[in-house]
């Protein structure tokens, strides 16, 4: 063998050496573990799940995140209970926002736990109480905030109602008390690219009924009328949401319902917007949340149709959207 031959082979032997103590480090390196339950805050900004998380987080009970399940832990003071609308305050910032409490069953018991672990009512969550949330972390762009991915919620503090007494005027921002008389108004809420926006809706069609208030009798409101011209052509007065693609959108009202049906038909025509009558309506599916208000994912180029029913009566509101 010649003496260039065996030269030539030397960087060949080097290399595969050197790829050998690689594979060892590497599979040595594989070997290490780290406790998953460990909150260093370090991998807090490198999380998108932490990142996702909800607003304000108490300083003593740092959220932690479960390796396997995914959930993030938080804490919240109860602000606001009147058995039907449930306001949290969150333990870092004070930021407030909706708990879902109803669970995947659509019952409070599969989400709620007291003190002594037992599940409780919704009734049972006293104002003042100090909660530890778990959820998925993603909490809505609303004012204030939803919470739709709570799966768990235990009273750890029995707290005092008095606590709660610095979220006073923020609540009385939120809730509102409206007049029975007057038939609930809605609204949609959606973000996109450029900023969160939010549509007025004014019902198109009620019927309703307004209780014995003082000298004020009772009586009956009653509006018959429909989003479009029986032609197709969509009224004035329905307003229009742009979005370019599919977003997710929420849908409030000034009264809490007690039941919403979302349904949508396609546009034929957006220069003039309109939709053709024949065609058959699309239902929506929507998730409820604490106050009532339903997400759903919001299309372009669609006439929706709500249909709520409340307490006092039942109302239909409207809007399309344009890309």
């Amino acid at each position: 063998m010649s003496e260039k031959t065996i030269l030539s082979r030397r960087p060949l032997l080097a290399a595969a050496a050197l790829s050998l103590a690689v594979a060892l480090l590497l599979a040595l390196s594989g070997c290490i573990t780290t406790n998953p339950q460990t909150n260093d805050a370090s991998q807090g900004a490198d999380n998108p799940q932490s990142a996702a998380a909800p607003q304000g987080r108490s300083t003593e009970d740092t959220p932690s995140q479960d390796s396997a399940q995914g959930d993030v832990v938080s804490t919240a003071m109860v602000v606001y209970n009147d058995g039907k609308t449930v306001l949290f305050a969150d333990q870092d910032t004070g930021s407030l926002y909706y708990p879902t409490l109803t669970g995947a069953t659509g019952d409070p018991d599969d989400v709620l736990r007291g003190l002594d672990g037992d599940d409780i009512d919704l009734d049972e969550l006293a104002v003042g109480n100090i909660v530890r949330v778990t959820g998925n972390g993603i909490m809505l762009e609303s004012y204030p905030g939803q919470y739709p991915g709570i799966t768990k919620v235990e009273v750890i503090e029995r707290g005092n109602p008095s606590d709660a007494d610095q979220y006073a005027e923020e609540i009385s921002q939120v809730i509102v008390t409206p007049d029975p008389a007057d038939v609930p108004s809605s609204y949609v809420e959606y973000t996109t690219d450029m900023a969160q926006a939010s549509v007025l809706l004014e019902a198109y069609e009620y019927e309703w009924v307004v209780p014995q208030n003082g000298d004020r009798k009772a009586g009956e409101q009653e509006l018959e009328g429909s989003a479009d011209d029986r032609q197709g052509v969509i009224k004035q007065g329905i307003n229009d949401a742009r979005i370019s693609g599919p977003v997710e959108a929420l849908v409030g009202f000034s009264v809490a319902p007690t039941n919403v049906v979302i349904e949508r038909t396609p546009l034929v025509n957006t220069s003039t917007p309109a939709i053709d009558p024949r065609a058959e309506d699309q239902l929506v599916p929507v998730t409820v949340q604490a106050d009532g208000s339903v997400t759903f994912t919001m299309e372009p180029n669609y006439l929706y149709e709500i249909d709520a029913d409340f307490s006092q009566g039942e109302a239909s509101y409207a809007f399309y959207t344009l890309s």
